[in-house]
Parts: structure tokens; sequence; C-alpha cells
């Protein structure tokens, strides 16, 4: 009898850890960002002019906060547009979103001297979360950058 108590609660307990650890919310990895990122700029046909950008230079340009950012991939246009890509794995949405639109503000200030027609993009770019994942496109289709990111993160 006591066999069959422990040797069930045994049973019982494998299980209960086996639901809880399927129920848990799957990590974004780096992997995950950078194929997200590539099918943004796939699909939105910015493939000609925009080039990954490695992760040092990504904190250089967000100045993100410590431990906010957990995985990230990032294209930013190799020619004169303010054209960007952005996917960031987050532990804190709110941070996260600051820290992209004090980027987009420096952006702006510097495009409206040089590029000012690039300036639309960026009072109009695209900032999007699901809640543990932040997408940034600043391009000049929103129409379907809006739709691509809203599809990516279910909305």
């Amino acid at each position: 009898m006591l066999k069959k108590f422990v040797s069930s609660a045994l049973a019982a307990l494998l299980l209960v850890g086996c639901s809880s650890s399927s129920a848990s919310t799957a990590e974004v990895t780096s992997d995950d960002a950078a194929s997200t990122a590539q099918k943004i700029v796939t699909d939105l046909k910015l493939t000609d002019k925009m080039d990954s950008v490695e992760d040092k230079i990504v904190q250089g340009l967000f100045f993100f906060d410590d431990g906010v950012v957990t995985a990230e991939s990032v294209y930013i246009a190799n020619d004169k547009t303010a054209d960007v890509v952005g996917v960031f794995a987050t532990t804190d949405v709110d941070s996260c979103k600051s820290a992209i639109k004090t980027y987009l503000k420096s952006q702006k200030e510097q495009m409206q001297n040089y590029y000012p027609d690039e300036v639309f993009k960026l009072d109009n770019a695209v900032i999007e979360d699901n809640g543990t994942e932040v997408i940034l496109v600043v391009c000049s289709n929103i129409e379907d950058a809006q739709t691509e990111v809203n599809t990516i993160l279910g909305k």
C-alpha cells in the first residue's frame, strides 16, 4: 500500500513538473531575433539597402539599460535613408521602447539637417510589442510595415 502511494505521488510530481515547464513562456534567442528581423527586411523588400549591425554597435546606437535587452537583431540602411528594422527580446518593454524613442529623436535631429524628407519616416516609425519582444520598423511603406509587425507579434 505504501509503495503504491509513493509511486503514485512520484508520478504526480513528475507530471506537474513537466506541465509547468511546458507552460512557461519561450525565451526569444538571438537566432529568433535575427530570423524575425531578416523576414521583415525581406518581406518589405528592403534587402538591397539594409545591412545587419553587430551587437556592440546596437548598444552604442540605442543605449539600452543593462539587462533590458536579452537578444537583438538590427538592420540599418546603407544608403542615405533613415530605414531601420530592429527586433529586441526584452525584460522591460517600457525601458526598451523609451531607448528606441530616444534613438528615433536623435536620428530625427540629424536627418532634419541633411535629409529632411526622411523625417516623415522617423515620425511614423512602427514600434510594437507583445510583452517580451519589441519590433521597430522605419521605412517609407508604413502600412505594410504595421501589417507585417502585427502579423509577427500575433496581433
